[in-house]
């Protein structure tokens, strides 16, 4: 077996892969950089503009968001989409996003090798998904600031690509 799918895959080849996500846009990006051991903290100086959810958050400092009750955070929680943990996270990330506001997200990410479980990515195209064939004319109805990811904002990675 090669050294590169030991240390990048962390199985033999003999060994099958137990989590195979289908699918290389921005959903399998960012459950890719969960399963590959990025875990998500509240920032310690943090304040989230839900009083409720900053209430809950202060409850545990320090404590990885993995590691809490999502129920327990989620309860109380409104936006666009109806999963609850779903818009726990549109809330870490992009606090009041869905109300008009651009609060910078109050998580921090933390590499912790020991969590990281081997897995693949399948998709047809590059990572990215559909976002390679929106030509620059096109128009999108999500804002910029939803176009991020975990530990990477939109704008930050245009900046670099100097777009």
């Amino acid at each position: 077996m090669s050294n590169w799918r030991k240390d990048h895959l962390g199985a033999s080849s003999s060994e099958p892969l137990k989590v195979i996500i289908i699918g290389n846009g921005p959903s399998g990006i960012c459950l890719s950089y969960l399963l590959s051991g990025y875990t998500p903290y509240v920032k310690p100086d943090a304040v989230h503009p839900h009083p409720l959810l900053q209430r809950k958050l202060s409850e545990a400092p320090g404590v990885s968001i993995l590691d809490q009750d999502l129920d327990y955070l989620s309860e109380g929680l409104e936006g666009r989409c109806q999963s609850p943990v779903a818009l726990l996270f549109d809330a870490l990330l992009r606090p009041d996003t869905d109300f008009g506001g651009n609060t910078e997200s109050v998580l921090t990410w933390k590499l912790q090798k020991e969590r990281a479980i081997p897995h693949v990515v399948l998709g047809r195209n590059l990572p990215g998904g559909a976002w390679h064939s929106i030509e620059g004319s096109m128009v999108t109805l999500s804002q910029g600031q939803w176009m991020g990811l975990p530990d990477l904002e939109v704008k930050d990675w245009m900046r670099r690509k100097r777009r």
